[in-house]
């Protein structure tokens, strides 16, 4: 009997210390896989194409005038001009990585934090999601950003946006973890919301508040009332309030608004009161109305965009939301509803600003993959218990998911983008036109950053016909980069000038992928 009773716990703690090592086997195979997928989707040759984003090619300008002292912290394109579409953070973040690389502004400087920042997002989500649910939600988590299509093609692309969301993630993250401590950790983690928070601000402006705050307050509502159900509803009010006493929002946000507003204003002076009405009254208000001349697109724009962008996930996130909502038979935890708060404030947001991009549901992200996570996650449980799947089919399906990602990834990026490199790039196109000048270049009435990058100097920047007449007849020959559409117009106003077409790029090259253009010599009839 006593042997027996040996050979069976022996038995067991043989078991139990296979399992164990098998479970720690499977999670450093996921976790070595998760770091070459997030590599092959983030990072693998995202540097070999030319700068395909307008704002790409004007980061690498306004770091290089920071680099050469033209800026003196306030950047300028090359053709001398301040660039206040934005506020300058980002920029300096590029002049900081070629600083720390010891290497000029290229493709690595603009896109490297974007890659960093989309990596972040993902460590960030997976830790909350193992501390708050489990690990299989954690995995599950960062499973869903890293194998999104759009999520990952934003991470090759060096705008403020996904750098933004970094730091919007890391703020909402940090304000519920911190609902969840006392004491000085508590303090921390509210710290690193307000800290996050500012930093969105310094790089994106009002946007990021108006995109973080909501969240806060209908977390406050929803928090207080899943607590205490039994409170008259003319009181729930009150729990706003209290929100606002125990997450240290007046002194937080008080702290952000001064420290913002007095970059903002530095920025102003420097521009001489420029700033405030490029940056606040056009890029805020004008495209938060819209115009005719903007991309204005209609409330419902980011249901059906967001179904493309965040395939393959996009269809098990709808039916789910449908789901929980049409049904009685789901119990929605906190972190259910912290997802769904998170996405559909942010979604809502959106969706009532005019100008609309893409690009722009991007902080929403995680909140939909958070919500997601935790779903899945508890329907593993019950397919775990039911016997309808076993862990390893649960490792075995991410591990196919990150190998499919990496696979197609490579594809993409050394495969089919190079088919569109030749139509996109301007490299090829402005060495061609530099050899035919070193002088001053004009791009006129027309806008392409990536060209103008790397034209480099000297260039100037002229709009409207009495301003380029003025600057032909102050020379005896001037070279002027244009559009086909104004070559004709040119020829007709400036018929005693003789006007030669030293290089054009077309319709049928470009191929609708970038602008096509024109390279002109003009020269006066009198000194022909």
């Amino acid at each position: 009997m006593v042997s027996q009773g040996v050979r069976l716990l022996l038995g067991r703690a043989l078991q139990n210390h296979t399992e164990g090592f098998s479970f720690i086997l499977r999670s450093v195979v996921v976790f070595l896989l998760f770091s070459f997928s997030a590599y092959f989707a983030f990072f693998h040759h995202f540097a070999t194409r030319d700068f395909w984003s307008s704002h790409e090619a004007r980061a690498a300008m306004n770091a290089n005038s920071i680099l050469d002292g033209t800026a003196k912290l306030l950047p300028k394109i090359y053709d001398g001009s301040e660039d206040l579409q934005k506020p300058p953070f980002y920029y300096w973040l590029v002049a900081g990585v070629s600083c720390i690389r010891a290497a000029e502004v290229d493709a690595i400087s603009v896109r490297l934090p974007s890659a960093i920042a989309a990596s972040g997002i993902i460590v960030l989500l997976f830790l909350f999601l193992w501390k708050n649910h489990d690990l299989n939600a954690g995995i599950l988590g960062a499973t869903i950003l890293l194998t999104c299509i759009h999520f990952g093609w934003l991470a090759r692309i060096g705008r403020i946006d996904m750098t933004m969301s970094f730091f919007t993630t890391s703020s909402v993250l940090a304000f519920y973890q911190a609902g969840k401590t006392d004491g000085k950790v508590k303090l921390i983690f509210l710290l690193l919301t307000y800290i996050s928070m500012l930093i969105s601000v310094l790089m994106k402006g009002l946007p990021a508040l108006v995109l973080i705050l909501p969240i806060f307050a209908f977390w406050f509502f929803f928090d207080g009332f899943q607590k205490e159900k039994n409170k008259d509803i003319l009181l729930r009010f009150s729990l706003l309030l209290r929100g606002i006493k125990e997450y240290g929002v007046i002194f937080g946000l008080s702290a952000v608004i001064f420290l913002s507003c007095l970059y903002f204003y530095w920025i102003n002076k420097q521009s001489d009161g420029k700033f405030f009405e490029v940056f606040f009254g056009y890029h805020h208000w004008v495209r938060a109305m819209g115009n005719g001349a903007l991309r204005s697109h209609p409330p419902w724009f980011y249901v059906y965009q967001f179904f493309i962008d965040f395939v393959p996930w996009s269809p098990i996130f709808y039916c789910s939301v449908i789901a929980v909502f049409s049904t009685s038979r789901f119990k929605l935890s906190s972190l259910h509803w912290f997802g769904l708060i998170w996405f559909f404030t942010m979604f809502l947001i959106l969706s009532l600003v005019s100008y609309k991009r893409a690009d722009y549901l991007l902080p929403a992200y995680p909140g939909a993959a958070l919500f997601l996570a935790v779903f899945l996650s508890d329907a593993l449980k019950v397919c775990l218990s039911k016997e309808f799947l076993t862990i390893r089919m649960f490792f075995t399906s991410i591990l196919v998911l990150l190998v499919g990602s990496t696979m197609g990834w490579v594809w993409f990026v050394d495969f089919y983008l190079p088919k569109l490199e030749p139509m996109r790039e301007m490299k090829s196109a402005a060495k061609i036109i530099r050899k035919r000048t070193g002088e001053n270049l004009l791009f006129f009435n027309i806008e392409a950053h990536s060209l103008a990058f790397h034209v480099g100097k000297p260039m100037e920047t002229v709009v409207g016909w009495e301003k380029l007449q003025k600057v032909i007849v102050a020379k005896d020959e001037t070279f002027v980069l244009t559009s086909p559409e104004n070559l004709e117009e040119m020829m007709e106003k400036f018929s005693r000038y003789k006007i030669d077409v030293l290089y054009s790029k077309n319709e049928s090259e470009t191929k609708g992928l970038s602008r096509p253009f024109v390279f002109v010599k003009i020269v006066s009839m009198d000194n022909s």
